[in-house]
C-alpha cells in the first residue's frame, strides 16, 4: 500500500503545470469542500488556480463516467423502470455531461440552466407532440422543429440557455417512442430525475478540483471578494516595479480608465451570468500575467549576470 501511495505521489509531482500549483486545487477540509458547493458568490476563501489540463481531462472523464454509469444502472436494475420498460438513460444527458463536467465554469453549465433548460424543453416538446399528434404524415416534421424553436426562445426569455435541452425538446416533439409512451409525464420522468442526478454528481466531483457552481439562481448579488462593478486589470510598469512586487514591496497599480473601459466594452451587461464568468476569468488571467512577468524578470536577471559586461 505504501508503495502505491509513493508512486501516486511521484506521479502527481511529475504532472505538467505550474510548479507551485500542483495539488492546491483540492479542498483544504470537509468544511471547505461543503462551502464550495454554495457557489463562487458565497465562497469567501481564495479561489485557487485551476488544475493542470491533463488532471482536469482525466477528472472530467471520471465524473462523466460516474454520472452515466448511475443512469445506466438505474435503467438496468430499477424495478419499476425495468418491469415497465420505461426510458431513463436519455441521449441529452450525454451532451449535458460535456458541459457539467468539462466546462463547469461556463454560464451554460450552471445548475439553473441545466434544470430549467431541460424542464422548459420537455414541456415545450410534449405540448407540440400533443398539439400535432393527429397531423398527416406530410407534416410529421413540424412538431419537432417547432418544439426546438419555441424551447430556445423560452430559454432565452428565462435566461437559462442549455444547449442539450434542444435535444430534449426535439425527442418529445418528433414523436420519440419513449416520449410518446410517457406523454405528459415526460417532464417529470425521466427529465427532472436525470437533471437532478447529473447536477448532484457535478457538485460532488467538480468541487474536489474547482468551485462549482458559479451561482445557483441569480448572478446579480456578488460578494465583496468578487466585485464586478469596476473590473481591475493589474499591470506593472517596468522591471523595477516587478522586483518590488516579488520582494513583497509595492502593490500593483489599478487599471487606467482606458483599460477599464476596454474590459467594460467586452462584458455583456445584460447577461449577469456572463458577467460573473468574465470577472472570474479576468482574475485568473491577472494571476497568469503576473507569473509570466515574474519569469521574464528572472530570465532578464539571469542574462544580465551571464553577459560579458556584467563579468567585467
Amino acid at each position: 500500500m505504501n508503495f502505491i501511495l509513493r508512486r501516486l505521489s511521484q506521479w502527481i509531482r511529475a504532472l505538467p503545470g505550474k510548479p507551485g500549483h500542483r495539488g492546491i486545487w483540492l479542498p483544504t477540509s470537509p468544511l471547505d469542500y461543503a462551502q464550495r458547493m454554495r457557489g463562487v458568490q458565497c465562497y469567501h476563501a481564495e479561489i485557487k488556480p485551476a488544475p493542470p489540463v491533463l488532471v482536469w481531462a482525466l477528472f472530467s472523464g471520471l465524473s462523466s463516467f460516474t454520472s452515466m454509469a448511475i443512469l445506466g444502472i438505474i435503467t438496468k436494475y430499477g424495478p419499476a423502470i425495468k418491469d415497465n420498460h420505461l426510458p431513463f438513460a436519455i441521449a441529452p444527458a450525454g451532451a449535458s455531461a460535456v458541459l457539467l463536467y468539462g466546462v463547469p465554469s461556463a454560464p451554460l453549465s450552471q445548475p439553473r440552466n441545466v434544470f430549467f433548460g431541460h424542464l422548459i424543453a420537455a414541456i415545450t416538446g410534449t405540448f407540440m407532440n400533443q398539439l400535432f399528434k393527429n397531423t398527416p404524415d406530410s407534416l410529421h416534421w413540424l412538431p419537432g422543429a417547432l418544439a426546438v424553436g419555441v424551447a430556445i426562445a423560452l430559454m432565452g426569455i428565462a435566461n437559462c440557455y442549455h444547449p442539450p435541452a434542444g435535444a430534449t425538446a426535439y425527442l418529445a416533439g418528433f414523436y420519440s417512442p419513449d416520449a410518446v409512451r410517457v406523454g405528459w409525464w415526460y417532464m417529470m420522468y425521466p427529465i427532472l430525475p436525470v437533471a437532478i442526478i447529473m447536477i448532484t454528481v457535478a457538485l460532488l466531483f467538480n468541487n474536489l478540483a474547482r468551485v462549482y457552481p458559479v451561482y445557483w439562481f441569480t448572478a446579480v448579488q456578488m460578494t465583496p471578494s468578487m466585485p464586478i462593478d469596476e473590473p481591475k486589470i493589474r499591470v506593472t510598469q517596468d522591471s523595477e516595479q516587478r522586483r518590488q512586487e516579488e520582494s513583497g514591496g509595492e502593490s500593483r497599480r489599478s487599471a487606467s480608465p482606458d483599460e477599464v473601459s476596454f474590459v467594460d466594452d467586452h462584458i455583456d451587461n445584460e447577461g449577469s451570468a456572463d458577467l460573473v464568468w468574465m470577472t472570474a476569468r479576468i482574475h485568473e488571467l491577472e494571476q497568469e500575467l503576473h507569473e509570466l512577468r515574474a519569469k521574464q524578470l528572472r530570465y532578464e536577471e539571469a542574462r544580465s549576470h551571464s553577459s560579458p559586461s556584467s563579468a567585467v
